[in-house]
């Protein structure tokens, strides 16, 4: 068999020509990826908007009892795309547009706290970290159950009471 001398550019021209055909291999695969996404839902499927689910707690504290309020939905609002994983933010698009919890949880407390003091109780304030706040109100009611009944606890502490009470802006 004979041996035929190639040119030395022809190397770095057919590594080239590899290299532009993997790249459109890639550009069509994303556009077919990109038309699929904007394909409208079929008729009789809705689309989730996003929203969140809050519930929030008072402090335990020996010989007082810990309140906490109902399950409810705060809404959304748009936002930026979070700087750190550890965010409340939610994504329902891959990560094209997020969403926030609408009212903050340190707001929802607050409310709760006057509603308490108002009713007369005696409680010890919480902070915004005794909020459960989640994209489903299932993973919020299973966080609220897990804080107020298989959470560490407070042998010296009250009872737990659920009040029902619900935020309205």
């Amino acid at each position: 068999m004979r041996k035929m001398k190639v040119p030395a550019y022809f190397e770095r021209l057919f590594l080239s020509m590899c290299i532009a055909t993997a790249f459109l291999v890639l550009l069509a695969y994303t556009r077919a990826l990109h038309a699929q996404e904007q394909t409208p839902p079929a008729v009789g499927t809705s689309a989730q908007s996003p929203t969140f689910f809050i519930s929030c707690s008072t402090s335990q504290d020996g010989g007082i009892d810990t309140y906490y309020t109902a399950v409810f939905e705060i809404g959304a609002k748009p936002g930026p795309t979070p700087r750190t994983p550890v965010t409340l933010a939610s994504s329902v698009d891959g990560g094209k547009t997020w969403t926030y919890p609408a009212v903050l949880s340190q707001s929802v407390l607050d409310r709760f706290q006057a509603y308490l003091t108002q009713k007369g109780y005696k409680f010890k304030p919480g902070s915004s970290s005794a909020c459960d706040v989640k994209p489903t109100e299932a993973a919020t009611k299973a966080a609220q159950h897990k804080r107020a009944y298989e959470g560490g606890g407070c042998s010296s502490c009250g009872k737990v009471v659920e009040t029902g009470w619900k935020y309205s802006p």
